[in-house]
């Protein structure tokens, strides 16, 4: 999805009560320019947080593993 297509899902009320116009094409290049660096990086923290939920999983499969490994060693079930 493009910054114009996820500028056009804010509701209307808050870019109205904000100065903002309602359609992405009637910005000023000085909004545009905000628009567009924020929603930069929203996308690279969600990117971020995806990357890390990944590692978590690795880990906690990790640590599952090792923990089987430890009851087989131990004889623990």
């Amino acid at each position: 999805m493009n910054n114009a297509e996820v500028y056009e899902q804010i509701r209307y009320q808050s870019l109205e009560r904000n100065g903002f116009p309602t359609n992405y094409i009637e910005l000023s290049i000085d909004q545009k320019t905000l628009i567009d660096e924020a929603f930069h990086v929203a996308a690279n923290s969600l990117s971020v947080s995806a990357k890390m939920q990944d590692v978590i999983y690795e880990l906690e499969d990790k640590v599952a593993d090792l923990q089987h490994e430890l009851n087989n060693l131990t004889g623990e079930k």
